[in-house]
């Protein structure tokens, strides 16, 4: 049923296409090309993550708190956007591992466009799922939390020059998460962000782009074990397309 539900709501969030066609008066056939803000990227990242219970002063619960780095690797495209995070000893992480799987269906709501096309401004409208799991070593206990949230916010792209684009944009979520076999376990409270310097035609006709990602969330589970904050900033690079 979650699979059929999601199937549905991809169908409703499949975005309008983001190409327009320019027609030349010497050549009959048409000539493609990508509207502002549509760039598909995929790019590799590195994520400084801090983990930490709110509830670590309880003596009777297991701790899985930490402040380390996660690789991060992203597809992002116009109507879906795929994300994961790992980390471990080869990221540095002494006493945890960690990973983390995201799929978000968005649609971005035209608010402004300016005449000449160079700018706009946005309201994203989303839908994200997650998995997010924290295991200490050595330990068979383990953080794990599914999530399913909604959210909206603001997003603007400008054309700075032939070759240069920027986007920024920021939302905040709000839904519900829960443990494995469980159908609902508590709430969760994310925003995020994100600011992307896009570089054409680097590579014949893809470009390169440079990103900014913030990340928070509040977990409010059942109990006092799960009660966790998640702060992180990360940077990456990446083609597009």
């Amino acid at each position: 049923m979650k699979n059929f539900l999601l199937f549905v709501l991809f169908l409703l969030f499949i975005p309008l296409s983001g190409y327009s066609q320019m027609f030349s008066v010497d050549d009959s056939s048409p000539v493609r090309q990508q509207q502002l803000g549509t760039a598909t990227t995929l790019s590799v990242g590195w994520e400084i993550g801090d983990f930490d219970n709110r509830n670590s002063d309880l003596l009777d619960i297991d701790d899985y708190s930490f402040n380390d780095s996660i690789l991060k690797l992203r597809l992002e495209s116009p109507g879906i956007d795929i994300g994961l995070g790992l980390g471990g000893s080869i990221t540095g992480m002494d006493n945890n591992s960690y990973i983390n799987i995201l799929a978000r269906l968005h649609n971005n709501l035209n608010l402004y466009m300016s005449d000449e096309r160079n700018f706009i401004l946005q309201a994203p409208i989303q839908i994200t799922t997650d998995l997010k799991r924290v295991q200490r070593n050595n330990v068979d206990t383990e953080f794990q939390q599914s999530s399913f949230i909604v959210g909206s916010g603001i997003r603007t792209v400008a054309r700075i020059s032939e070759n240069f684009d920027f986007s920024l944009k920021a939302t905040p979520n709000y839904g519900f998460s829960f443990s494995q076999g469980n159908l609902f376990g508590g709430s969760l409270f994310r925003f995020d962000g994100t600011s992307q310097i896009l570089i054409k035609n680097v590579f014949g006709n893809s470009g390169l782009a440079l990103s900014y990602h913030f990340d928070y969330r509040r977990y409010d589970i059942d109990g006092d074990q799960n009660d966790y904050d998640y702060t992180s900033h990360s940077i990456s690079i990446g083609i597009t397309f």
